[in-house]
């Protein structure tokens, strides 16, 4: 009997050991979230080399773009890095990225995937980068401790592993407060500051023969910018997630007449800090499933690019008054009065009865201007930013006027969590560019995104060709005489023409949560060199006939959709190589409207093999640029476009005389679609960020269809060669890349 008890002794202890043993050791779940994070940290440390002599390679790929499509090839050109060990290591991380994804790959058919969303989902966990962010007073007015609550200043230190905050006075000054001492000094005016937190705040020390010291408080006296320059930046320890920042006027006041609270953005916003660490296992299927667009579909191999998703509905906004309507129900529950949409009344009022509760609201645009359309957006925003959600506003800093700005500032006005990032290309040493293009590259991504966890019916995202600017919206030139600070016009103020555009709505939590987390994570960028982490990883797989039969026959039942965003100088390529591959996928038909005509080497390859093998392309487009704020050689760059293509593809000008046709849409075989912010010129794939959506969906590549036969109707087909001016062909030869 004691033997007995001694058996069952160690067969239960025995027992206690392989549960414990399968609670401590990681499952093949986590093993394989190690190995899709470690793809992502490796793909981050080839980012260093993706810009390595960018023109170089650029060339290189207009002469051989078969070399850069394989899906195992450098997106640079290993021959140009001189040091030998760099070369090995970047050989090295290349086979371990290889063997990762293979490995991955092995296991696909242990778990189920129904062709929609990631196969499965990973978290980044790897600090990023280095950021320092700026809080800056321009009035004393602003964020007055008069009782009412100000929302907290979202603090990103838990994000990057350098992260520093820059406290700047921006107050203006006035010369006679400045006046010369005894001793011809001048006595600079400062505010009395003071930072509070609840970790250690590392901050400038006291004493010069130490650099920094850290303390819970932090006292200085915040001199006036403009008169010293005076830069007082502080970092903070990992246990920060609250602070308290006052300050007042010495010879105004005695007391903290102003300030705002700070908090980490993981506490105000878990969905932005998931959305930034989110890593996406996309099934890339290796075996062969057809020249044609559901092959294409399904078999990508791009960074930057969601995985399958679908959408509850689909707007098309070609109206733009029904473009306008929507981005109001979309933001505030209630349509737009047609009235003061007709009297553009900036002042309309908007009823925020139903307005829904989002976390997240992301804009991004190549203009947020000072009129009627940018006016009533932000007072839209604003509403919800009072209420805490997290808003993001990404704009060129080249397109912006001082009134835009202004539009922008009041939105930030006593709001901490708005953020606005005026985007500005910086030039490294890698040869990506050159002093111009600091000025030429822009954002040119059109986007807006509202994001509610709570709320799932709320999730909306609206793109296209549009931007926030009435000439979008209005064809007759607006008069703003009452309203000195929007942008008068009617009187000459700014150049106006019509853009007859085109956009859409989407609504669907997953495809909007995905399109989101792509441009958190954009937005986390490094500043310098602009590499920023991709949201998802392409593992290959092999799927058999059940497999390849269920994803064939799903866009028949409901639509599949991807969102694709490109960084050119810096994703190797990604855009163009996007393109190719889109237009090699066409077999009987490419339908596509574009106010830039002028596509790169490649891609006129691409469109030269659709027509020989029998596709019907037609292409909408526009000469004539007048009032487009685009320099007269811009109509020349077209003209070489149409000569080069008109006897492969039926070419279409664009009549109107009063507007310009600026619709980016492009349909193959009426089963797929492209809608995007994408010019087919080579700034778009050279140059500029840009964003797009490719639809797997029959019902809307034939709504999209007859948009670009209505275009198509109102335009005239192109028979003879354009004239070039001898001058025009010699700049354009000159400057090749830039248009």
């Amino acid at each position: 009997m004691r033997g007995v008890w001694i058996l069952l002794i160690i067969f239960n202890f025995v027992g206690l050991l392989a549960c414990t043993s399968a609670q401590r050791s990681p499952s093949s779940v986590i093993t394989d979230e190690d190995r899709l994070t470690r793809i992502q940290e490796i793909d981050l440390l080839l980012s260093q080399y993706w810009n390595n002599d960018w023109r170089y390679s650029q060339k290189l790929f207009q002469v051989a773009p078969s070399m850069v499509m394989t899906s195992n090839a450098p997106l640079f050109d290993l021959s140009k890095i001189k040091d030998p060990a760099v070369r090995s290591q970047i050989q090295n991380l290349m086979i371990e990225r290889k063997s990762l994804r293979d490995s991955l790959g092995d296991k696909f058919e242990n778990r189920s995937w129904t062709g929609i969303g990631p196969w499965f989902q990973g978290t980044f966990r790897r600090p990023l980068f280095e950021k320092q962010e700026v809080i800056s007073i321009r009035d004393l007015h602003e964020y007055r401790l008069d009782g009412k609550a100000i929302n907290p200043f979202p603090l990103e230190h838990r994000i990057f592993s350098n992260y520093s905050l820059l406290f700047k006075n921006e107050l203006p000054t006035n010369s006679d407060v400045f006046a010369k001492d005894k001793d011809d000094r001048i006595r600079k005016k400062f505010l009395k500051a003071r930072l509070e937190c609840n970790g250690d705040i590392i901050a400038p020390s006291k004493y010069f023969w130490r650099s920094d010291e850290r303390t819970r408080v932090f006292e200085f006296d915040w001199y006036f910018a403009s008169e010293n320059g005076q830069r007082v930046s502080v970092r903070f320890s990992p246990g920060v997630s609250q602070c308290q920042f006052r300050y007042y006027d010495p010879e105004q006041s005695s007391s903290w007449s102003n300030g705002f609270p700070l908090a980490s953005l993981n506490s105000l916003s878990p969905e932005w800090m998931r959305m930034a660490q989110q890593i996406d296992a996309c099934p890339l299927l290796t075996n062969e499933m057809g020249k044609n667009p559901e092959g294409f579909f399904w078999s990508q191999d791009f960074n930057f690019n969601t995985c399958p998703e679908s959408f509850d509905s689909y707007s098309n906004l070609r109206n733009p008054f029904v473009a306008m309507n929507r981005r109001m129900i979309s933001l505030t529950g209630s349509p737009l009065q047609t009235r003061d949409f007709e009297q553009k009344n900036p002042m309309a009022t908007l009823n925020f009865s139903k307005a829904p509760q989002f976390d997240v609201i992301w804009v991004a645009s190549l203009n947020f201007s000072a009129d009627f359309s940018g006016m009533v957006t932000a007072r839209a925003i604003r509403y919800h930013a009072e209420r805490g959600t997290q808003v993001r506003i990404l704009v060129p800093q080249v397109t912006m006027t001082k009134k835009d700005r202004e539009i922008v500032t009041w939105l930030m006005r006593d709001l901490p969590n708005v953020k606005v990032q005026y985007y500005k290309y910086t030039v490294t040493d890698d040869k990506d560019g050159t002093w111009f293009d600091r000025f030429h590259r822009v954002n040119h991504t059109k986007l807006l995104l509202g994001y509610s966890a709570k709320n799932p019916a709320a999730n909306f995202m609206i793109t296209g060709g549009r931007n926030i600017r009435d000439s979008y919206i209005f064809p007759e030139t607006p008069f703003y005489r009452a309203y000195k600070h929007l942008k008068n016009y009617g009187d000459g103020e700014e150049p106006y023409i019509y853009y007859n555009d085109f956009d859409i709505e989407l609504r669907g939590t997953e495809i909007v949560k995905h399109t989101l987390a792509q441009m958190v994570n954009f937005w986390n960028r490094e500043p310098e060199t602009h590499r920023f982490r991709s949201t998802n990883v392409n593992i290959p797989v092999h799927a058999d006939k059940d497999m390849v039969s269920k994803l064939n026959a799903l866009p028949k039942s409901k639509p599949v959709v991807r969102h694709i965003m490109s960084l050119p100088y810096f994703d190797g390529y990604q855009l163009e190589r996007f393109y190719i591959e889109m237009i090699d996928s066409a077999q009987k038909e490419l339908m596509l409207t574009t106010p830039y005509f002028r596509p790169s080497v490649a891609i006129s390859a691409a469109l030269d093999r659709a027509h020989a093998r029998g596709v019907n392309i037609k292409v909408v487009t526009r000469i004539h640029l007048a009032g487009d704020g685009t320099p007269q050689i811009a109509e020349e760059v077209n003209k070489e476009g149409i000569n080069r293509h008109l006897k492969n593809i039926m070419i279409y000008e664009w009549t109107d005389s009063n507007s310009i046709m600026h619709a980016k849409i492009l349909v193959i075989d009426g089963k797929l679609s492209f809608l995007s912010s994408v010019n087919l010129n080579r700034r778009s794939f050279i140059h500029d960020t840009e964003s797009g959506v490719l639809i797997l969906h029959e019902p809307t590549a034939r709504d999209l269809r007859k948009e670009v036969l209505n275009y198509l109707s109102r335009s005239r087909l192109l028979t003879a060669q354009e004239k070039i001016g001898w001058i025009s062909g010699q700049l354009i030869d000159w400057g090749d890349s830039y248009f």
